[in-house]
């Protein structure tokens, strides 16, 4: 049996799958059948959205890794697996610090605005009942 043939038929048989699923992904995202409305809004605790710069550059660096993977896997040969470049392992790890960390402080600073907010009422509420015993 010819290997290279079998090794053609893998080949394309992964290519023709993968163009696939990106072909249904791309038409249903198109016709909104996937939700992509807050694709790039965090949700508050509260329940409000906000846009998020970190949701934004870990998606670019995500796409952006992964197009680079790609090109890589194109180049290379049949039996062996890409080499990808030193630090990509880092961009993607700092990407994903820099969201979390995005997220983290966040959610603190929503924290610190509710207890201050609350402390406020708390005030009027007490001169309030101070005003009318007075």
């Amino acid at each position: 049996m010819d290997f290279a043939l079998v090794i053609s038929l893998i080949r394309w048989e992964v290519t023709l799958f993968t163009a696939g699923l990106a072909a249904i992904i791309g038409v249903k995202a198109l016709t909104g059948k996937v939700n992509t409305r807050f694709l790039l809004h965090g949700l508050n605790r509260d329940g409000a959205h906000y846009f998020s710069p970190e949701r934004v550059q870990m998606l670019l660096a995500t796409i952006g890794v992964a197009i680079q993977y790609l090109m890589l896997s194109v180049r290379t040969v049949a039996s062996a697996m890409p080499n990808l470049p030193n630090g990509t392992l880092e961009v993607l790890g700092l990407s994903h610090a820099v969201y979390l960390g995005g997220n983290s402080l966040g959610h603190f600073a929503i924290d610190t605005q509710r207890t201050r907010g609350e402390e406020i009422i708390q005030w009027h509420s007490t001169l309030f009942r101070l005003q009318r015993v007075g």
